[in-house]
């Protein structure tokens, strides 16, 4: 099965502006989504996503459906973009991700919650606010290239070819930052438990 975008990234290269829009249009929620997760804050994720989206404006022309989807491309632009600001900046997220982030209540909504996860329904159902945030809080203690290949597995839905490609290691490389970044997870949420 070919890349549905393929056709789009091919009228984008050429400058067609209404099949950039369209790539726009349908990848905007879940890159943003990927960026805010990774990065932990939404206005730091919408001014990383703002960069990812003149880069690829400016090097589309440079896509090789060849070597991958558009998608895969697309994320590789944005988790590279996101790892560079992480170090840049020293940032290193955890408990920011649940800090509420409406009128700066106790209990409000969080800024995780604000994350589109770009599948149906409802985000956490049936996960438990401390389950969440614990989450939350392990997730952003991993390193940038565990939390990016755990979030393009888990949040994205992309296989493991797709998040090779998209973090431009081999396959075995991504399996083994899921499985550490999985392990270490599992260890950090191993003190909560249910009653």
């Amino acid at each position: 099965m070919g890349d549905p975008d393929q056709s789009l990234a091919g009228r984008a290269s050429s400058g067609d502006r209404e099949a950039l829009t369209a790539l726009y249009r349908q990848h905007r929620g879940p890159l943003l989504g990927f960026l805010t997760r990774t990065l932990g804050e939404k206005p730091l994720a919408e001014d990383v996503f703002q960069e990812v989206w003149m880069k690829v404006i400016t090097g589309i022309g440079r896509f090789d459906n060849s070597r991958g989807t558009f998608k895969s491309w697309l994320f590789r632009v944005g988790a590279n973009a996101a790892v560079d600001r992480i170090r840049r900046e020293g940032l290193r997220r955890g408990p920011e991700l649940d800090q509420p982030v409406l009128n700066g209540e106790e209990g409000g909504t969080r800024r995780i919650d604000l994350v589109p996860s770009g599948e149906p329904g409802p985000d956490r159902e049936g996960d438990s606010v401390f389950l969440g945030q614990a989450k939350d809080r392990a997730l952003g203690k991993l390193p940038p290239f565990q939390r990016a290949a755990i979030l393009l597995r888990h949040q994205q839905g992309m296989s493991m070819d797709e998040i090779a490609a998209t973090l431009g290691v081999p396959q075995g490389t991504v399996k083994s930052m899921l499985h550490r970044g999985t392990r270490t997870l599992r260890r950090s949420l191993a003190s909560w438990k249910t009653t």
